[in-house]
C-alpha cells in the first residue's frame, strides 16, 4: 500500500490482540494501529484517530462487534469495518453483513487478515473516487447549466441587438426609388455585423457608403454603430456631401470617439470605407475611399476606381491622411459595385483557398448578362458552392446599382 494504513483494533484479550498485531506487522504492511479495550476509549480514538478502517472482536467484554459497527456507521458511513470472530454460522454471516459489516475473518484463519484489510482498502478507495467523480459528475453538469443560462442570455442580447443594428440600417426602398435595379448582399459572420452601408438624400445626390469596421461581431458591430452615427451627423447636420471632406471629417470623428488622438493611446481600431455620390441629373458620381475600390462596368468592360490606401481611425496622423475625389461621367445601364473583403476573402473551393478579389470580378462580370435583379441570387448561390463545408471568414456586404 502507498501510504501508511491507521487501523483501530478494538480487542479486551491481550493474547488475540498481540496474534492480530503481530500478523499485520509479519505482512510487512506500512501501518500505524491503536488498541482499545473499551467503549468510551473507541469512541475517543474514532474522533482523534480518525482511522482508514475499523478492525473488531466479534465477543469484547462491554461493548459487541455490532455496537461498536453501528458507533462506527455514526461517525462515518463509509468507514470499512471489518469483524474478527469464532462464529461461521449461515444465520450469522447474513446478520452481519446486513447490518453493514465489509468483511469478516475467523480467529483460526488470522492470515487471511492483511488480505482482507488489502481487499476492503482497494474497495473503499475505489468506492470514494466513484463517489468523488458522481459528485464531480454532479457539478459539472450544474456548472453547464449554469454556463448554458448565461450562453443563452448571452445570445438573447446579441440577437436583440442584430435587431437595433438592423433597425439602423436603411431601407432598400430608398436605394430602390432612386435605382430600381440594384442589389444588397449583407450576411454578418456573426449575428451581428462589423460591415454596414448607409446612404442618404441630399441636395438632389443619393450618398452611399459601404464600410468594413475592425473586427467583427460585437465589437464590430459597435464600431459600425460609431460609423454610422458620424456619418449621419457629418451629412444631415453639417450638410457636408462632398465624398473626401466626409472621409476626413469622419476620420477626424472615429479618432476623437476612441480617443485616438491623445497621446500615447495605441488603439489601431478603425475601418474601412467607399462612398459615393450619385448626381442623375448631371449623370456623375463622385467616388472617395478609404482602402476601398469602386467597381465600374461599362459595357461589360471593368473599370476599377482605386481609393486611397489608409483607413479611417487608427494610427494615422491627421495630417498624413488625404483623400481623393474621383468624378466619373455614366451613362445609363452601367453598373456600379461598392464592397467589403469578405466575400473575396472567403476560404473555399477545392483547395480551401480564398476566393481572391480577381476572381470576384469575375463573377460579376459573368453575371451581368442574368440582369441585376437576378445578380443577387446567382452571387449568394457562387458564395455557398464556394464556401461549402467552410466557415464563413468574414462578414460579407456588397452593394451593386445599375444606374
Amino acid at each position: 500500500m502507498e501510504k501508511q494504513i491507521k487501523i483501530l483494533l478494538l480487542e479486551d484479550e491481550l493474547t488475540d490482540a498481540a496474534l492480530i498485531m503481530r500478523i499485520i506487522k509479519k505482512s510487512g504492511m506500512d501501518h500505524d494501529l491503536h488498541w482499545v479495550e473499551t467503549k468510551n476509549h473507541f469512541v475517543s480514538e474514532l474522533e482523534s484517530f480518525n482511522p482508514d478502517f475499523v478492525l473488531a472482536d466479534n465477543s469484547s467484554h462491554g461493548i459487541s462487534a455490532m455496537e461498536a459497527l453501528k458507533i462506527t456507521k455514526e461517525f462515518n458511513p463509509n468507514l470499512p469495518f471489518i469483524m474478527v470472530t469464532d462464529q461461521e454460522t449461515e444465520e450469522f454471516v447474513f446478520d452481519s453483513f446486513s447490518a453493514g459489516i465489509d468483511d469478516y475473518v475467523l480467529k483460526s484463519s488470522l492470515l487471511r487478515l492483511p488480505s482482507s484489510i488489502k481487499n476492503i482498502l482497494t474497495k473503499a478507495e475505489a468506492k470514494k473516487e466513484k463517489e468523488e467523480v458522481e459528485t464531480l459528475h454532479k457539478e459539472l453538469k450544474v456548472a453547464f447549466g449554469q454556463m448554458e443560462e448565461v450562453n443563452k442570455n448571452m445570445t438573447d442580447s446579441i440577437n436583440y441587438a442584430k435587431l437595433i443594428q438592423e433597425a439602423m440600417l436603411p431601407e432598400k426602398a430608398v436605394l430602390t426609388n432612386y435605382f430600381p435595379n440594384s442589389l444588397i448582399i449583407y450576411r454578418p459572420k456573426d449575428i451581428v455585423s462589423g460591415d454596414f452601408y448607409w446612404f442618404v438624400e441630399r441636395d438632389n445626390k443619393l450618398l452611399i457608403a459601404v464600410a468594413d469596421c475592425t473586427g467583427h461581431g460585437v465589437p464590430g458591430a459597435l464600431m459600425s454603430m460609431i460609423g454610422y452615427s458620424l456619418l449621419n451627423e457629418i451629412v444631415n447636420v453639417k450638410k457636408i456631401t462632398s465624398p473626401s471632406e466626409i472621409l476626413t471629417k469622419l476620420n477626424k470623428g472615429l479618432r476623437r470617439a476612441l480617443k485616438q488622438n491623445k497621446t500615447g493611446n495605441q488603439r489601431c481600431d478603425g475601418m474601412d470605407i467607399g462612398l459615393c455620390s450619385i448626381d442623375r441629373q448631371n449623370k456623375t458620381i463622385e467616388f472617395s475611399g478609404a482602402n476601398r475600390h469602386l467597381i465600374y462596368f461599362r459595357d461589360r468592360e471593368l473599370d476599377l476606381v482605386k481609393g486611397n490606401k489608409n483607413g479611417i481611425g487608427g494610427l494615422y496622423t491627421d495630417s498624413v491622411l488625404q483623400f481623393t475625389t474621383h468624378t466619373i461621367s455614366y451613362d445609363e445601364n452601367d453598373v456600379i459595385y461598392m464592397c467589403t473583403d469578405g466575400y473575396a476573402d472567403q476560404f473555399g473551393g477545392a483547395r480551401g483557398k480564398r476566393m481572391m478579389t480577381k476572381s470576384l470580378f469575375r463573377i460579376l462580370e459573368k453575371s451581368l448578362s442574368f440582369g441585376i435583379l437576378d445578380q443577387e441570387d446567382l452571387l449568394n448561390h457562387w458564395l455557398d458552392k464556394w464556401k461549402g463545408n467552410y466557415e464563413q471568414t468574414d462578414d460579407i456586404l456588397l452593394v451593386g446599382i445599375q444606374l
